[in-house]
């Protein structure tokens, strides 16, 4: 369990595994969406770290992918060691129980990195994982890949057959991946998007992966909640939980890089999320996959700062 009143927010600007340019842009505009004041406000005290402090890792198109690989595979990599040693500094810092982590990225592709960092920093400890997104996100290099590592989060999150041997840094302090069907909940999955290829689904029924679909999540984001938090609970010691936002339907709320129609909107996926937030065992939040092109005005960012900040005022005593 986190330290009550503690709170350390991360940003990661970058875009560099993705298909399109934008998200480097997000700490910068949760930054103007005034997340930190709000966050101390709601009663924490807040550290604020940059994992990229030379700047932004921001998108530049490579068509050369070598036969195994991704697109900028190196710099990629790059920016997950820093990444990974800016949550282990963080965490040395502390005396006791850790802060609560706040993640503001930037790309889904960096959460294995974060998770290493925790199951490396707070050893013994188990960490579990509520991986909130439409996207299987189990992508591997080939004629049929995006060639880009934001597609391939889950493979390297469970180091499945067909990962980066360059990614294996950011697996537990035993080699495995930082999880497995034990430790983690797929949450918000879109059974009906093209890129959640049958295979890839029947990947996740044959190891015995616990998955909560959009339909679910839609249907009562309550109860799906406490479904996640129950199964994981006597599993782990930390819970973290990743926020990518095309979990939210697309076609009201267009704040991600890439917008889905899941059929959960954003009353749902945040009802949802603030579920998962109050339970004691949850460490830390991920919000990854924000492209603020999309939001000149900055008016969903804010809803959606307004929203997570109230979830975590609702965290306290």
């Amino acid at each position: 369990m986190s330290t009550t009143h503690q709170l350390t927010v991360t940003n990661i600007p970058s875009d560099i595994g993705s298909l399109l340019k934008g998200k480097s842009l997000a700490p910068e505009a949760f930054r103007k969406a005034k997340l930190i004041p709000k966050v101390e406000a709601a009663g924490y005290n807040v550290t604020e770290q940059n994992a990229l402090p030379s700047g932004p890792a921001t998108w530049s198109f490579n068509p050369s992918t070598a036969p195994n690989g991704v697109r900028n595979e190196a710099a990629n990599v790059e920016v997950n060691h820093q990444v990974k040693r800016t949550i282990l500094d963080g965490l040395s810092n502390q005396y006791s129980d850790p802060p609560f982590q706040l993640v503001i990225g930037g790309e889904c592709n960096n959460l294995p990195a974060v998770l290493s960092a925790l199951w490396q920093g707070l050893a013994p400890a188990r960490i579990g994982l509520i991986y909130v997104d439409a996207d299987a996100d189990l992508s591997v290099p080939g004629p049929e890949s995006s060639g880009t590592l934001a597609s391939m989060t889950f493979t390297h999150l469970t180091m499945a057959p067909g990962a980066l041997e360059s990614m294996r840094p950011f697996t537990r302090p035993d080699g495995e991946g930082v999880v497995d069907a034990s430790n983690v909940v797929l949450f918000g999955l879109n059974t009906a998007l093209q890129s959640n290829t049958r295979s890839q689904m029947g990947y996740l029924m044959d190891e015995g992966y616990r998955v909560f679909t959009s339909a679910a999540v839609a249907k009562d984001p309550k109860s799906a909640a406490k479904q996640a938090i129950r199964f994981l609970e006597n599993r782990v010691d930390h819970i973290f939980v990743h926020l990518d936002v095309d979990a939210i339907d697309g076609t009201a709320f267009p704040l991600a890089n890439v917008p889905q129609r899941t059929g959960a909107g954003f009353n749902e996926v945040i009802r949802a999320v603030k579920g998962l937030l109050n339970h004691d065992k949850v460490c830390g939040l991920m919000v990854a996959e924000v492209n603020p092109d999309h939001d000149p005005g900055l008016e969903m960012t804010n809803k959606l700062v307004d929203s997570l900040v109230e979830g975590l005022r609702e965290r306290l005593p």
